[in-house]
């Protein structure tokens, strides 16, 4: 029985969600909730409000109702199980007979508060049971997946950081208020001091299913002088079925470049030794630091060589990487050598990054080089 009535009062309280969030006038903030990281503080008004939680999964409901001040002026949490197509609900005035129990990180959930709260102390739970309008009365609240699908800079090497957002269905949005936040953290190049902020504000979308459109993160990066770690989340006031997606992190920048080939360059008496420093993307380099690092032996006889040649220790090459994915550049290494009395009978070449490079194929060796 106890079930049933709160499921009675979530209808009712669908109906005072959906009157309350069609007003083009919203009162002032009643309450707030703490979220942890990556959240924020949220303001909350009288009646239900839609957030995005950041608790870890398997938080306690009754967890997340004691992160709200002032104490005492939650009435309700709900929840929309998709895959049982009903609601559940925690209430604090009725723990036994709730069926929200715990919640999962980016849970998209409704927080009813209680009204009369700048002037009499909140209720301890729901008051009254009201009457549930029929079910073909009742308008459906609004179902969009919206997902966070890429992260770019405008220009490089430095430049505005911008989200493209995509919006997967069923329904459209028309001017949804949505929150885009997003967190930085840069490791500038030659052991700097790291550094991190958090940014975030509403955006105004506008998509029908199957559309992106691209909205400004509110902040810069300059991958000419430092790695940057993103991660930026959006939070809906809507019903979002998979809220899996509503977060995207991304590193820029990030390139695989890998010393590919040896190639020998100049006449026989000065013989020039360069590597072929390829870039299999995914991200460009521009003005990105980096340095080539390499070894070699030189001498006439490859058996006596690997065994008793001396093993030439070069000086590193500073390198500023200009490369789009598939390019290659040659770069001229230290080793010269007369190629008429002697050989390069072994070289190793390490390209040395501070950027992201996801694949470890950054070192060559060739036995000889020819």
């Amino acid at each position: 029985m106890k079930r049933l009535i709160i499921a009675a009062v979530g209808l009712a309280l669908v109906v005072a969600v959906l009157g309350v969030h069609g007003s083009p006038i919203r009162a002032q903030p009643v309450a707030s909730i703490a979220l942890p990281s990556p959240g924020a503080t949220k303001q909350l008004y009288e009646g239900c409000n839609n957030i995005s939680l950041t608790f870890p999964d398997g938080t306690t409901s009754q967890t997340v109702v004691q992160t709200v001040t002032p104490a005492g002026s939650v009435e309700s949490l709900w929840r929309h199980d998709a895959a049982l197509k009903k609601w559940v609900a925690f209430s604090p005035a009725a723990p036994a007979a709730s069926d929200l129990l715990q919640v999962n990180f980016l849970d998209s959930v409704w927080l009813c508060i209680a009204s009369g709260l700048g002037t009499t102390p909140p209720p301890l739970g729901p008051t009254a049971t009201p009457t549930p309008p029929p079910p073909t009365s009742t308008p459906a609240p609004t179902q969009a997946d919206l997902a966070v699908t890429d992260l770019f800079p405008q220009t490089l090497p430095a430049g505005p950081v911008v989200a493209k957002i995509t919006n997967n269905g069923p329904d459209s949005l028309t001017n949804a208020n949505v929150d885009l936040s997003c967190q930085v953290s840069t490791q500038p190049y030659g052991g700097g001091i790291p550094s991190g902020q958090g940014i975030g504000g509403p955006i105004s979308v506008t998509l029908n299913p199957g559309q992106t459109a691209e909205f400004p993160a509110g902040f810069s990066i300059d991958i000419s002088q430092a790695l940057s770690d993103v991660t930026c989340i959006i939070t809906v006031p809507f019903n979002d079925p998979n809220p899996g997606n509503n977060n995207y992190a991304e590193k820029f920048p990030t390139a695989d470049v890998e010393v590919a080939d040896f190639i020998l360059q100049g006449p026989a008496a000065n013989r020039e030794v360069h590597a072929v420093l390829r870039s299999n993307g995914p991200g460009t380099l521009a003005a990105v630091p980096a340095s080539l690092e390499c070894e070699s032996r030189v001498c006439p006889d490859v058996g006596i060589c690997l065994i008793f040649g001396p093993l030439f220790q070069h000086p590193p090459v500073p390198l500023v990487l200009h490369l789009t994915p598939s390019q290659t550049v040659f770069i001229q290494t230290p080793r010269i050598f007369n190629d008429n009395t002697s050989r390069v009978q072994t070289m190793t070449c390490t390209v040395v990054v501070e950027f992201n490079d996801p694949v470890p194929n950054n070192t060559y060796n060739e036995t000889p080089v020819q």
